[in-house]
């Protein structure tokens, strides 16, 4: 891809994961596995529109061990798509505050935690979210929806449902929904800087090595 379209696709899953966030936040007094399907529409835009997701995008590691790309190359999209999901989701943390949106006990409470929990929480959740992923472009691949007569849509969406209901009712950490609370958080008075620092770049090395790690356990 061009310089252009990784930043404009970048920045397009961050504010699609920012905002299956905030539904996410509106759900609360439903529970947490509504709230889960409720977030599950963040992935599910970024799976229909093929924006580029930091978390998923770890199955691309598959590449440089298939000898399709270089680690160089894969390390480059990643941090780019990274910082540009950061731009989005950040973004949208900027109108959220506008709105009222009160993230103040969700902030605080991921900067309370450990940073071993955050480490862990941060690895099971990109399993999830990497097994939404893979199995949707499996799907795709195997040209399955089209012997049953699904559409691309339906696919998507059976994809990511559970998955992400999982990994939210669970408590697991998201970087790049982090990336919407933790300053929301911030504005809003509930943590400092260095706690969404801190937290931000705890949970990103979790999903690093969840997201290999699955790639790697799938790899045939």
């Amino acid at each position: 891809m061009s310089k252009a379209t990784i930043i404009k696709k970048s920045v397009l899953a961050g504010v699609l994961i920012a905002i299956g966030a905030l539904f996410s936040m509106a759900a609360k007094q439903y529970g947490p596995v509504v709230q889960g399907l409720c977030f599950s529409v963040g992935l599910f835009a970024v799976l229909c529109t093929g924006a580029m997701l930091f978390t998923g995008g770890m199955l691309a590691i598959r590449a440089v061990w298939d000898k399709e790309s270089t680690l160089r190359a894969f390390v480059k999209a990643s941090s780019a798509s990274w910082a540009w999901n950061l731009v989005g989701a950040v973004t949208i943390a900027l109108m959220a505050w506008c709105m009222s949106f009160d993230a103040t006990a969700i902030a605080h409470a991921k900067a309370m935690l450990p940073w071993h929990s955050l480490f862990i929480r941060a690895v099971l959740c990109n399993v999830m979210v990497c097994f939404a992923v893979w199995t949707y472009r499996e799907t795709q691949r195997s040209g399955w929806e089209r012997n049953r007569g699904a559409s691309l849509v339906l696919d998507a969406l059976a994809s990511c449902l559970l998955p992400v209901a999982c990994f939210v009712a669970c408590g697991f950490e998201h970087s790049v929904a982090d990336m919407l609370y933790m300053p929301l958080g911030w504005l809003q008075g509930a943590v400092s800087m260095a706690d969404c620092v801190r937290v931000i770049l705890m949970v990103t090395a979790g999903n690093v090595v969840g997201g290999i790690a699955f790639a790697w356990m799938v790899r045939e």
